[in-house]
């Protein structure tokens, strides 16, 4: 134990390497202030993208609410409807949507037509057509940010329908339950499946 006192006690004698020594720290003290005086670019950057990462999160998240609530509400309402035909009791249903909505957006068309003659030295004429057919997608401004105008939304559409309901167990029941749900979405009895309830 005294030889490596002795040894260390050597090392830190020599002159240049306690001038060393200080100079490290002192370099160490200052990039230390630095890191944390300074804002890092890099998290800046992340900052940045983390942001619109949890923006285009939160539209995801509304859209899908959006239309969950749609198809929520098409149950409950057909749920709604159907007890009200006479012999049917409490009622079941399963919705088979499409897609998801589409949003159709407007657009600003613009056609050029130009017309060109040209004589070469024989004495022939050609003419040039050129038709340029041009649209962009109108564009506004909401919260600052630019998205498109839209004009139309069409909602999922319904291709199949389960119901369970009490009373099916009726032929004439049944009948019109399928009927209903084929009249109200425009679907064929193939895609209309009524079961009874089981009690």
């Amino acid at each position: 134990m005294d030889k490596f006192k002795k040894e260390l006690k050597k090392i830190l004698e020599q002159k240049g390497l306690n001038t060393l020594i200080v100079i490290c720290l002192i370099m160490g003290f200052m990039l230390v202030a630095l890191n944390v005086l300074l804002p890092s670019k890099d998290n800046s950057i992340t900052n940045m993208y983390s942001g619109n990462y949890k923006n285009n999160q939160n539209e995801v998240e509304q859209v899908k609410n959006t239309e969950e609530d749609y198809e929520e509400n098409q149950k409950n309402n057909l749920k709604n409807i159907l007890k009200k035909i006479e012999g049917v009791g409490d009622v079941d249903v399963m919705i088979t949507f499409e897609s998801g909505e589409q949003k159709v957006p407007a657009y600003d068309k613009s056609t050029q037509i130009s017309k060109t003659e040209e004589n070469d030295t024989s004495g022939g004429t050609r003419v040039n057509n050129q038709n340029t057919d041009g649209s962009k997608v109108v564009m506004t401004t909401k919260d600052g940010d630019n998205e498109p105008f839209i004009l139309t939304t069409y909602k999922p559409r319904v291709i199949g329908v389960i119901a369970v309901a009490e009373g099916a167990e009726n032929s004439k029941t049944k009948y019109e339950i399928e009927q209903a749900i084929s009249k109200l979405y425009d679907l064929s009895l193939d895609k209309v499946n009524v079961y009874s309830m089981k009690k």
